[in-house]
């Protein structure tokens, strides 16, 4: 099988036959180093299989963006991507890598073999992370992707629990050549357009390379007005029918398409309390002039309002109606634009210096710049306090706005009507708005502006050993800037009076008069002046630092040689050893909105972490011949390795692996190995101040849900929650977590075993089967805002409770849910990895002159990924595996003909099954499962002369996502509901964009 045919389906030969026959290396024979190992060996010999992505099938499949790439990959699950960070606040268009569904954390990502500074953490807020962003290397500067899984820090350090993802960039490259691509889909929304070039010449006589490489991407997302299925509105709600969790009706429906059933589409308020009893909640609106009251349908609601209530208002969404479709403003795919700039420098500075054979200079120097911005529903509502100021941290928790009946802008029908129902004057009623005309959809943009330099030395000492030593500078600037608005001040603006004086219309507080207020008239739509929406309305910004600097010292080589048992044959006692030094430092600069309690602006009090931390970490690796040419025997290996790590916040970890490796012969090999891995905790786990993320929690204490238990009733009237008490209609509360100086590294093990087949006499198949398990104790967790209040309604844990938080007064709503992450956490996860490669000349099928044809499938199958946040509460086992962004089976076959300048592949691709609510009864809702999808792509490309003409077309079929609640409605729960999470972010398994056509025109000088 010829090298090229394997790499032109992006398998390197290491990952099929990684074990050599042969007992000694050929002379002349190239030793490499390859991800996993820092020990040289002879190609075809390395210990560990390696999967491996190449640029020709980067290029073939039309992809720009590097975690496209990893994407495609069996071996990872939920991958954070453009088309899934869309949904946070603060951390929009990153894009990190998660091997084996483990989470993005415990996946080390390294450049040329060493770390790369980090990015945010993709929570709201920014601070010092080890997750690289892989939108900062583009894929016009990869030479190859290396991809390790299984447990690598006693090779790499930190973070490789699941395994490690190793970018190699092109250096030594002598030329230039220029790539242009555009790609599109064809049903208009996304477009993306690419530019890339790479220079290099040969200095000094041969003794030095200059590599410079330069990327330009401009990525124009996808938004939900520009796909039909995002704007079908997918609603799943409680079905009235239904009587308990067996009886065999579904708990909850699934609506579509839906609209908002409590903002009015014409952007007229629409009054939520209930001016004529029971029932008439959000039943009246506005004219758009703001001239008077209209009646308001709701459309048909399934749930309908708490018979005898005037609080309740049933369900949020309905079918038809005046309500507002409010997923067009939702971000399937974050707008990105990359400017990357790098140069890689190598130059021989001297020879024959004594015991220094020689002394290499080497640079690798970087500037990469993200930008693009994320935007999300208007202002909707608000969450702010009245205009009384009741309420904590300023928030009433109505989930609306509030104004007196006296207001001077309210029309004389609307004033009557309040009248009518006893609020007059100073008396206050509460109404919903969409606020686009006032302020347009809420908008997050960021930049993350990456430096990064790794200078050094290498070289080769007399007696054959390498030797390397360098020092490693990174540094992220992270600026997030978010359109805001301050929520007292909008109150202030529509809590409008008439001022005596003058007869005009003015805000009611002397305060805010004073300090500039211009009142609004909320009760008309229609787009607010620059004096009033300059009052309330803000740009917040935060800029955030992150500096990684590290430096180390390398040595490998041949300790000595010797006869190996039985059969004498010689062979070399192979050694890595080195130490390393590693500073992480981050800074956050918020403003001073930013930095107020939750509710002050609209949205989350946002302030990043502070501090650093350090590692000092010494680490020897072996490489044991064990035995040689032997029947059944012609080679066995061992890889032995240890690390000693001492970090300065969380202590001390010892990390180490073994591996196998046995050639029975020239057919068959076997290989496996053991290992313990850490991920030490980074700076956003150890000192980010307290964070809100608003979730979908249930309220176990309210009247649709108190007879879920047999002690629930009794545990709510215990902690004062009154009989009768609703809390639908409420505002989400918000659950708070921060970080924790007392958390300690986490603990992976690791065990793989597998076979490699070379079968000589089917020259061309390559098969690899690798049986894979991690385990994960001590890791970080925190307890579900669902398992706090289980605790403490339903098993009485006064513990549980304090964390707790609900509203003063007769309707104590839970307004807040407060966790801290611990080392409690346990995850387990298995499966078995595929491989199969098969090249041959289209001659052997009758086929002359017709060039060679490859085949080949990657797939991996995952029976079982279990996460439990809580061992001592079984309700806390979540089964991840199966579920939405973690199918049990996922894979891609691929072939590739090659006939003379024309090169064709085919690719078509699968995402399993998947479940929904594997942690929930089979009747808790209406769907459940997500049948398997496949994706086909075909591309060709034309050589002529120094001219490479290539396209193609993604997702062929234009097969369309699945249509289930969740997954493209804006939440970012990704098929968990209520009390059952499983998964974040699990709609970016499947295509939003369709049908997409690419093409593009490389020229070589």
């Amino acid at each position: 099988m010829s090298l090229r045919a394997l790499l032109a389906i992006g398998i390197s030969p290491l990952a099929l036959a990684p074990f050599a026959a042969q007992a000694q290396q050929a002379p002349g024979q190239e030793e490499i180093i390859v991800t996993g190992s820092r020990i040289a060996r002879p190609n075809l010999t390395q210990p560990n299989p390696v999967q491996v992505v190449n640029a020709e099938t980067i290029q073939s499949l039309g992809i720009t963006s590097t975690i496209d790439i990893v994407n495609q990959l069996p071996q990872t699950q939920n991958n954070l991507t453009l088309s899934t960070s869309n949904r946070f606040v603060n951390g929009a268009g990153v894009s990190f890598a998660n091997l084996r569904g483990l989470g993005e954390y415990r996946t080390l990502t390294l450049v040329d073999g060493k770390r790369h500074v980090g990015s945010l953490s993709g929570r709201n807020g920014s601070g010092g992370t080890s997750l690289v962003d892989l939108n900062q290397i583009p894929p016009t500067l990869i030479d190859r992707v290396e991809v390790v899984t299984g447990g690598a820090s006693a090779v790499y350090g930190a973070d490789a629990i699941a395994g490690v993802i190793n970018v190699i960039l092109k250096k030594n490259y002598e030329g230039a050549e220029i790539t242009s691509q555009v790609k599109t889909s064809e049903h208009g929304g996304y477009h993306e357009f690419n530019t890339n070039g790479i220079f290099g010449i040969n200095v000094g006589g041969g003794r030095g390379n200059i590599t410079f490489g330069f990327d330009y991407n401009n990525d124009k997302g996808l938004f939900g007005r520009d796909r039909d299925f995002a704007t079908q509105n997918i609603t799943l709600t409680p079905n009235p029918l239904n009587g308990n969790s067996n009886d065999g009706i579904f708990d909850r429906v699934s609506l579509r398409p839906t609209v908002s059933s409590v903002v009015a589409a014409s952007g007229a308020p629409v009054i939520k309390t209930a001016l004529s009893g029971p029932g008439s909640q959000l039943t009246v609106t506005f004219k758009p002039d703001g001239s008077g009251i209209i009646p308001f349908n709701r459309g048909f609601l399934l749930n309908r309002p708490t018979p005898g209530s005037t609080t309740s208002f049933g369900d949020a969404t309905a079918i038809g109606g005046d309500g507002a479709e409010t997923s067009q403003y939702l971000t399937l795919r974050t707008p990105n634009l990359r400017t990357v700039a790098n140069t890689l420098i190598n130059y021989q500075l001297a020879e024959n210096l004594g015991f220094v054979k020689t002394v290499n200079f080497f640079a690798d120097v970087k500037y990469s710049n993200s930008r693009g911005s994320s935007e999300s529903t208007p202002f909707t509502n608000g969450t702010g306090a009245s205009p009384t100021g009741n309420g904590t941290d300023g928030i009433s928790g109505t989930g609306s706005l509030r104004a007196r009946a006296d207001n001077p802008f309210l029309p004389a029908d609307a004033r009557a009507a309040l009248a009518a129902a006893g609020i007059t004057g100073a008396g206050t009623f509460d109404f919903t708005r969409l606020n686009n005309d006032w302020s347009g959809q809420r908008e997050f943009k960021y930049e993350y502006a990456v430096f990064r330099s790794v200078t050094g030395l290498n070289g080769e000492l007399a007696n054959g050993w390498k030797y390397e030593g360098y020092y490693n500078y990174g540094r992220n600037e992270t600026t997030l800037t978010n359109k805001d608005r301050v929520t007292a001040r909008l109150n202030q603006q529509i809590d409008a009076a008439v001022d005596p004086a003058t007869g005009n219309i003015v805000c009611r507080d002397p305060a805010a008069q004073a300090a500039g207020c211009v009142p609004i008239n909320p009760f008309k739509v229609g787009p607010l002046s620059a004096a009033q929406f300059n009052y309330a309305n803000v740009l917040t910004k935060e800029i955030s630092v992150l500096v990684q600097e590290s430096a180390g010292a390398n040595l490998t080589g041949d300790i000595f040689k010797y006869r190996t048992p039985f059969s004498g044959t010689v062979a070399p006692l192979s050694f890595a050893a080195g130490v390393e030094w590693r500073r992480e430092a981050s800074r956050d600069n918020s403003d001073f909105l930013q930095q107020q309690g939750t509710g002050f602006i609209f949205g989350n009090s946002l302030t990043g972490p502070v501090g650093s931390y350090t590692s000092r970490e010494a680490y020897l690796e072996l490489g044991v011949p064990v035995l040689r040419d032997l029947p059944f025997a012609k080679a066995v290996d061992l890889d032995l390795a240890y690390r000693y790590s001492k970090y300065s916040i969380t202590g001390s970890a010892n990390t180490w692996n073994a591996r196998v490796a046995w050639a029975v012969n020239d057919d068959v090999k076997i290989r496996g190995g053991v290992a313990r891995a850490v991920r030490s905790p980074n700076i956003d786990d150890l000192f980010s101040p307290p964070a809100d993320n608003f979730l979908a929690v249930v309220d176990v204490c309210s009247v649709e849900n108190i007879g879920g238990a047999p002690n629930r009733a009794a545990n709510c009237r215990a902690n004062g929650i009154p009989v009768g008490f609703d809390s639908r209609g409420s505002q989400a509360p918000s659950v708070r977590t921060g970080g924790n100086l007392n958390l300690k590294p986490e603990i992976g093990s690791t065990f793989t075993a597998g076979v490699v087949l070379t079968p000589t006499f089917v020259p061309g198949l390559n098969i690899t089967a690798d049986y894979w398990w991690v385990r994960i104790t001590k890791g970080q967790s925190a307890l579900t805002a669902a398992s706090i209040i289980s605790n403490c309604y339903d098993q009485g844990v006064a513990a549980s409770c304090a964390l707790l938080e609900r509203r003063p007064g007769a309707n104590p709503l839970l307004f807040r849910v407060n966790g801290t992450v611990q080392n409690i956490g346990k995850e387990l996860t298995r499966g078995v990895d595929l491989g199969i490669s098969y090249s041959f000349g289209l001659d052997r099928v009758g086929l002359k002159n017709y060039g060679d044809m490859t085949v080949g499938f990657d797939g991996s199958w995952n029976p079982e990924n279990v996460i439990i946040q809580n061992p001592v509460d079984l309700s806390s086992k979540l089964y991840r595996g199966g579920t939405v962004g973690y199918p049990h089976l996922k894979g891609a076959f691929r072939a590739v003909w090659d006939w003379d300048a024309l090169s064709v592949t085919w690719q078509s691709r699968f995402v399993g099954e998947s479940e929904m609510f594997p942690n929930a009864p089979n009747e808790v809702a209406d769907f459940d499962r997500i049948p398997t999808f496949w994706y086909h792509d075909v591309s060709a490309k034309y050589r002529w002369r120094n001219l490479t003409f290539f396209g193609g077309i993604n997702n062929l079929a234009d097969k369309k996502p699945p249509q289930f609640a969740f997954l493209f409605q804006g939440s970012y729960q990704g098929g968990a509901f209520s009390t059952f999470p499983v998964t974040t972010g699990g709609g970016g398994s499947y295509d939003a964009i369709g049908r997409a056509f690419f093409a593009g025109a490389t020229i070589k000088f």
